[in-house]
């Protein structure tokens, strides 16, 4: 399960606008460049690239606001070369450029993905600079949308599936513990006190620092890579799922090495254990057991959750694996939180550079595995 992360650079007002005009004249390009320098007040700043290839080097080095593509690049057609690049680098805006008044070229390098076009005019530097300060608004405004939104669903989703589950777990047990205190004997009672208590303390702890993260995040979600102490994080996720697991008979299992430290984000790490061991939950049959594997595998610390009861829905399994990012509309009432929990754990995995994998028996369980690097990745 694979997801992309979008970043933006952050420049101020006065700072000048990165295009890069993709052309396959150098004498095209200087002539647009010209233009647009002596018609507009704004700041820019012109880069020229050939083809979609020297385009793609370009963008894959450096950040630009706008790419300028000519729809006659040879070979090449514009608004083929836009739909591929807009493809891999989404945060530039991207504008048709064409001598070509033919409709139809206007409408396929929108379709391909261009924001507006230009024509070829003793003018075109004028419509130019309004078109790429509407352009870079345009950008701006959806970006700005986008990261507003999954900063906003990234929080909610938490507060749906992560300490839900667990806190209404919790009340249930508190409210049986109440009603059969009269007739339980001594031991169990304080057995399942014990266990109320130490859920209480890890659901609180874990609010606090779901509270702090969200206040923290600005923009899009990114990871602080640092060495983590796995162990104390499946403890912590185990104890405040236990009550969970004990109202159904569940047995949480830990077998493997377990003293390793990883690198990853913390508050990611035990964000992903917690969904993921609260969906296992999910579709663990009663009184079976949940097992949580580790081992070492080439420098990695490879994890795994597996259940024993049912598996996932095949029409949920097909929307998990699927790039949208959202519960089918038919997926029960009683799953739809385990969906979440996947889908929650499986983008901060991907944030963090790795991948969960499902492995899913419909009729036997669910098993869940990612693995963490044991060292810190090198630089380039």
């Amino acid at each position: 399960m694979n997801s992309t992360t979008e970043s933006t650079a952050i420049r101020t007002s006065n700072s000048p606008v990165n295009v890069l005009i993709v052309d396959d004249s150098i004498h095209d390009y200087r002539s647009l460049s010209v233009m647009i320098g002596t018609n507009s007040d704004n700041n820019y700043e012109f880069d020229w690239a050939r083809n979609s290839e020297e385009a793609e080097s370009k963008l894959e080095e450096s950040d630009y606001e706008i790419v300028a593509v000519d729809y006659n690049l040879g070979l090449e057609e514009g608004s083929e070369v836009i739909e591929s690049l807009s493809a891999s680098y989404p945060g530039s805006a991207y504008i048709l450029v064409t001598g070509n008044q033919d409709p139809d070229v206007y409408k396929r390098g929108i379709r391909a993905g261009a924001v507006n076009f230009v024509q070829k005019t003793k003018d075109c530097g004028i419509i130019f600079d309004r078109m790429a300060q509407y352009a870079v608004e345009r950008k701006r405004s959806e970006t700005s949308l986008r990261v507003a939104n999954a900063s906003k669903d990234w929080l909610m989703s938490l507060l749906e599936t992560d300490l839900a589950t667990p806190l209404f777990a919790l009340n249930q047990l508190l409210s049986t513990t109440y009603k059969e205190a009269d007739h339980m004997p001594k031991e169990m009672l304080i057995e399942l006190l014990e266990t109320a208590y130490q859920t209480s303390c890890e659901a609180l702890v874990a609010t606090k620092e779901l509270l702090d993260w969200g206040r923290s995040v600005r923009g899009a979600m990114r990871p602080s890579m640092t060495m983590v102490d796995v162990a104390n994080s499946i403890h912590r996720a185990v104890r405040l799922l236990t009550a969970l697991a004990d109202e159904r008979g569940i047995y949480i299992a830990q077998r493997g090495v377990f003293d390793f430290k990883a690198y990853c984000d913390e508050r990611m790490l035990s964000t992903v254990l917690r969904n993921l061991l609260s969906a296992a939950l999910c579709y663990s049959g009663n009184d079976k057991t949940v097992r949580i594997e580790s081992a070492v595998e080439d420098g990695y610390l490879a994890l795994s959750i597996e259940c024993e009861g049912r598996g996932i829905e095949s029409a949920d399994f097909a929307s998990l694996c699927s790039t949208t990012g959202t519960p089918r509309e038919g997926t029960s009432t009683a799953d739809r939180p385990a969906i979440c929990s996947i889908q929650v754990a499986s983008h901060m995995l991907d944030s963090m550079g790795c991948s969960l994998e499902l492995k899913n028996h419909v009729k036997s369980g669910v098993q869940f595995s990612f693995k963490l690097p044991l060292k810190l990745p090198l630089g380039p």
